[in-house]
């Protein structure tokens, strides 16, 4: 796999068969780096071939300077040793020979060159390893965020068709709203609400004023909420609306948003990016489901 169009059409797969539509992010990801990691296959990069010249130089350059020290050694060495290490002898005079009358101040002139050459052209090759492999390090990366977004991309539209269904529980201090198989009104369903959010943690959230509530219906210490008791899937204005409040709440307490149909796209999208929790409300059957993945961390740790 070298595409990060591939990789995202395998992130999008990845979504369609997980199992739990809330996990938490770093699960998915690690999930996503699981099955794309080994069918990575990159092409060389620019610096990969970068890497590969300057090795071959390296190499080059590396065993001159080991045979050009050798001779350097070997001239330097004096005759009393040599005389005792006939062999050697034999080799520096044939050196000699070769050498004709160059004088050995070049000789080690060119060996102290080539060492300089060879110690530039290792330098070179470590700085082009580093390059090399931040370049494989970011050509995966893209890849592995390519996978994680097109897993999100299938996630975020199962999440919006199903939420994720709060279970009550007696061991919370306030109890949940009971079944209305009767239904209510919308002030009847602010009060659904506020049970609920009593429920999740905000053991003093009540209901505001009828009027000149400024967009909230439900307040307590730590969050807020708007409540639509609307026949149709809420769009973005509300939740515009609602962010509005949250930016200039003095307590910077959490927004929550209850509606008793679903959203619009955009809506849980722009729910998203202004940190709002959705969730959606049944007052005939008593249930509530968490939209969004803000809702379901406030219903798993409790609204604080």
């Amino acid at each position: 796999m070298r595409s990060v169009n591939t990789a995202y059409k395998l992130g999008r797969e990845i979504g369609r068969d997980v199992g739990d539509i809330w996990l938490p992010d770093e699960v998915l990801r690690r999930q996503v780096r699981r099955v794309i990691g080994p069918k990575i296959n990159l092409f060389k990069s620019d610096e990969d071939k970068a890497l590969e010249a300057g090795t071959g130089l390296l190499i080059c350059t590396a065993v001159l300077s080991v045979f050009a020290l050798a001779v350097t050694v070997l001239l330097l060495l004096p005759n009393s040793y040599l005389e005792t290490a006939k062999p050697l002898l034999t080799v520096r005079t044939s050196l000699e020979s070769m050498l004709g009358g160059t004088p050995r101040l070049l000789v080690f002139g060119i060996t102290a060159a080539l060492v300089l050459i060879t110690i530039m052209f290792a330098i070179a090759a470590v700085v082009a390893r580093k390059r090399a492999a931040e370049a494989y390090s970011e050509a995966v990366s893209a890849l592995y965020a390519a996978g994680f977004q097109g897993a999100m991309s299938v996630l975020e539209v199962r999440r919006r068709k199903t939420g994720m269904v709060v279970e009550t529980t007696g061991r919370r201090e306030f109890l949940p709203p009971s079944p209305r198989p009767l239904g209510v009104d919308a002030r009847g369903a602010e009060e659904v609400v506020a049970q609920w959010m009593r429920h999740l943690g905000e053991a003093d959230a009540e209901l505001t004023s009828v009027t000149g509530d400024g967009g909230i219906d439900v307040t307590g210490s730590r969050s807020f909420a708007q409540v639509k008791h609307y026949a149709k899937a809420v769009g973005v204005a509300p939740l515009r609306e609602l962010a509005g409040v949250a930016a200039n709440d003095p307590r910077g307490r959490q927004p929550l948003f209850f509606t008793r149909t679903g959203y619009a796209r955009g809506a849980v999208d722009f729910a998203n990016a202004a940190g709002i929790a959705l969730y959606v409300y049944d007052v005939e059957r008593g249930g509530l489901e968490a939209m969004n993945a803000r809702a379901k961390t406030l219903v798993q740790n409790g609204i604080a």
